[in-house]
This record gives C-alpha cells, structure tokens and sequence, in this order.
C-alpha cells in the first residue's frame, strides 16, 4: 500500500506515525474523540467505493470539530472519487497499486468547476456563477438605502448558512440590531453570529456580548484559537512578542484572529462583515457584495456607503446597544494589549497597534491570503 497526495496527485511515502482508524458508521462522539488531543492522521475506511459515509465524516471533522490534521481515506477506493476527496476534506488515499498512481493524478484535472462551495475549493465555481450572483446581489443592496431591507435581500438571496462575525464594535452592533429589526431569524433564515474570542478580549467586549445576546434574543458563538497553536507561538515569540516586529504581530493576528475566522465559515455561504468605506484607506473601496474566491462564499458588507455621521444617527435614533469603550475614546476595538483610546483628529485606525508605522495596518481577516505575508518560517516548516 502506498500514499497519494490529494493535491498534487504525488506518491508520498507512508509516514511512520499509525493512524486513528475511523469506521464509515462511527458517531460524533468517536470522531470528537479521534480528534481530541490528537496531532496524528485520522483514517477513514471505505468498505466499498459506493459507500459515501466517509464523506461526511471527513466533512464533519473539518467543518463541526476543526481538525486540522492529516485525514486518510483507506479501503476500496477508486480514482474517480479523488476530487471528491480533496473537496471533503481529506489530504490523502491510500492505494494498492503505485502504478495507478498516474490515472489518480489525471482524474485530480479531469473537473474544472464545482457547483457548490467545499470544505475546500481547489476549483471555481461552475463557470463564475458565484461571482455574478455576488454582483447582482451587490446591485440589490445598492437599489435600496434601508438596512432591515438589505438584510432581508442578503437572507432571500443567499440558500444556506449565512455567517456574521461580530467584534461588538459600532458598525456590529448596528447589524446585530437590524437582523434582529428584519425579523429574517424568525423566518428562518440560517445566520451564524460568532466572534472571535482571542483569549486577549477586553471585560467590556464579554459583558456586551452576553447583554446583546439578551436584548437581541440571539446567541452569539464564541470561536478560539488551537489552544496548541498558541502556546507554541507565546513560547517562540513571548508573552508581548508580537511588539517586537509587525512580522511578529501578523503571526499573533494570524493564529488568534485569521485561522479561527476561516474555520468558522468553512461550509458557510455567505460572511457579513461591518466594514466600510471611510474607516481606512485600505477599505475604500470595499463594495456591498464580493465573491471571495479563497473562501468560497460571498463576502457581504451592508454597511459599505454609511459615514461615520450616518452610523452614529442609526445607533441614536434606534437605542443601539453600544460597548461603553467607546464613550471611553476607543474607536477601534481590537485586543486589550493592541488597542488604546485615539485623541479627537486622529485617524479611527491609529488606536490599533500604534507602536507600528501609520498604513495599511490591518490583521489578515479582510485581506486575501495571496495578500497576506509569508508565515515566519518556523510556521512554514510546520505546516509542510
């Protein structure tokens, strides 16, 4: 038996670290233990190529427990399933014979789109449909100027979950509260409200969260980053490494902020963001629907067009829930260690991570990962 790399269709020799086999009928609690405290491969046995159990297993492992590890497909596989491998989540299959090797290399080309999004999305979409229905939806929220509208616009539109990542900042709590004015949860419209719990939030960001939950009615989830992946970087860098170089801090961002983000809206079809056009220059030009094609979801900002003056009416006139940093002179509210109050003049963004140059000084969350630099090495030779 020998391995073949999903994603490049190459032999690779079987690592010596055994697998955690999986049967096709294992139950949530198996897989959850399989992942717990576990850094080795997971493999799931097909007891037949019709079977299509492992599927969903692997689809279960990636998008509900997060695990990032080595998935292994092993039992009676055929070459015509590797897309569909690769798109569920596994790295690798294990095969009988090296010399088929080639066909599974040449059926990884043999698809050129996909019709919905994946675990992962190593094609587009059938023929750019997702990016014409990320254009029509951005002209449907620029015919109307009402904000309940544009949410039940992005709720008829979008067929599936619709994820919002809250920093309970002003523009979120503006969102929050008009998908609570919309009344599209009630109708049944699927929307994920999460926020990423970095482990270095202010005691004002959790008491507003749990106060929105209440007068909002809504649960707002809370996403970590790997506990393991943490460690490793306070261990490299220390406790306040991240103040040391913006390469440094970018790798915090990265693992704290950016990869939990990105395993939350796995399997999501469409991301609500707070972003707007006059709070950066790196944000100008921010539209009110993109396809994301790294993600594979549309990226939504219903707040694109709003000024600053528009948004402080709308938080007025509708008793929206603030956080009670911002009458504090926080703007901008990232990390405690990263975030301080700016003076009157000053640029919104300058109270984030101001020992830094003035730029485009973002985390990673809003730029495409070709935009983003290369991990330190160190994290380049773990993820290899």
């Amino acid at each position: 038996m020998v391995l073949v790399d999903l994603s490049t269709g190459e032999l690779i020799a079987e690592p010596d670290t055994p697998a955690t086999v999986l049967e096709p009928d294992s139950n949530e609690e198996a897989l959850a233990s399989a992942v717990g405290g576990n850094a080795g491969p997971i493999a799931i046995m097909f007891p037949s190529f019709a079977d299509g159990r492992g599927f969903s297993l692997a689809r279960i492992l990636r998008d509900r427990l997060g695990f990032t590890g080595e998935i292994r497909a092993v039992g009676s596989l055929i070459p015509d399933q590797s897309q569909f491998l690769l798109r569920s989540g596994f790295d690798t299959a294990e095969i009988a014979d090296p010399d088929a090797a080639e066909t599974w290399r040449r059926t990884l080309t043999l698809i050129r789109h996909s019709y919905q999004p994946s675990a992962r999305n190593p094609m587009p979409l059938r023929w750019n449909a997702s990016t014409k229905a990320a254009a029509e939806l951005d002209r449907a929220l620029n015919a109307t100027d009402d904000l309940a509208e544009r949410i039940r616009l992005i709720a008829e539109r979008i067929d599936g979950r619709i994820a919002f990542s809250t920093s309970v900042g002003l523009e979120d709590q503006v969102i929050l509260q008009a998908i609570a004015k919309s009344g599209v949860v009630k109708a049944g419209a699927d929307i994920d409200v999460f926020t990423l719990d970095t482990g270095r939030l202010f005691p004002e960001v959790l008491e507003t969260i749990e106060l929105s939950e209440l007068r909002y009615r809504t649960r707002i989830r809370l996403v970590s980053p790997e506990a393991r992946e943490v460690e490793e970087l306070v261990r490299r860098d220390g406790v306040y490494g991240f103040r040391r170089s913006i390469e440094n801090r970018k790798s915090c961002c990265e693992i704290r902020k950016v990869r939990p983000l990105n395993r939350a809206l796995q399997g999501a079809q469409a991301w609500i963001t707070g972003l707007r056009r006059d709070q950066s220059d790196a944000r100008a030009d921010v539209p009110m629907a993109e396809w994301d094609k790294e993600r594979g979801l549309i990226k939504i900002n219903p707040l694109a067009d709003w000024s600053e003056e528009r948004l402080n009416a709308y938080i007025d006139d509708n008793a929206v829930l603030v956080n009670p940093l911002h009458a504090q002179g926080f703007v901008s509210i990232g990390c405690a260690p990263c975030t301080r109050p700016i003076e009157p003049g000053e640029d919104p963004r300058a109270g984030r991570w101001w020992w830094e140059a003035e730029g485009m000084k973002e985390c990673g969350m809003h730029v495409a990962e070709s935009e983003r630099p290369a991990a330190p090495v160190a994290q380049q030779e773990k993820a290899a």
